[in-house]
């Protein structure tokens, strides 16, 4: 007869199991994703197989399966016969990424304010940029933002609203990534989004939809005046 476990010992063997390591696409994925919204590659840019391959001694096809990876988070476009290119966006790129994520995040606000809970993750991505400068990485400041509305997001409890967001998450970090400079400092920045949390701590529909709706649309005219 097969000896017999107790319920402790089975799950004792469970919590010992080790996570499964990451795989080399993973860790290519995450490195070249670091970089793409670091600046290191310039908007309109290929990346090209040798090159990568290269300079993160990796294959070919591990390259090309991150890259597959990134483009279906907004953060490379693949062009038939020619490879995959970091997205350079215009004006009507702009005014799309920047209406849609108003839209879902409108929603967002209206159930917040009904529950009047504020994402910890919200204060905490504020607290961040507060330590933060804008000669800092420029992923870390970008993240924080990412973070904040994220969060935003995240705390109305639909899991479709978070479905939808985060489709488009990838494209808006990118598109900040790349016009960071619509901030005087990171301190401005952390301003900002302070606001934005007093005005969700009113408990007042009204008063935080024009907050957001005032960040939205100063974010998207800031972003069409750099071009």
């Amino acid at each position: 007869m097969p000896p017999l476990h107790t319920k402790n010992q089975t799950e004792d063997s469970r919590m010992n199991v080790e996570p499964s390591p990451a795989s080399a696409v993973e860790i290519l994925t995450h490195a070249l994703r670091r970089r793409i919204l670091s600046g290191d590659f310039r908007p309109g840019e290929f990346l090209r197989d040798v090159k990568m391959c290269e300079e993160h001694s990796t294959s070919r096809h591990t390259f090309r399966t991150a890259a597959q990876v990134l483009v279906t988070q907004g953060l490379l476009r693949q062009i038939p016969n020619r490879g995959f290119v970091v997205p350079e966006f215009g004006p009507d790129d702009i005014v799309d990424i920047t209406r849609v994520r108003g839209t879902i995040e409108g929603e967002a606000i209206r159930l917040i304010v009904l529950t009047g809970v504020i994402p910890s993750q919200a204060l905490e991505a504020v607290e961040v940029m507060h330590r933060s400068t804008l000669s800092s990485d420029r992923s870390l400041l970008v993240a924080a933002d990412r973070d904040f509305h994220r969060a935003i997001v995240a705390a109305s409890g639909s899991a479709r609203l978070k479905r939808t967001y985060s489709d488009l998450e990838g494209e808006i970090e990118l598109l900040l990534a790349q016009r960071q400079d619509f901030y005087g400092t990171a301190e401005e920045m952390a301003e900002e989004h302070e606001r934005l949390i007093n005005s969700l701590r009113s408990r007042h529909y009204d008063t935080a939809r024009e907050a957001f709706k005032e960040h939205w649309e100063d974010l998207q005219i800031k972003l069409l005046d750099q071009r």
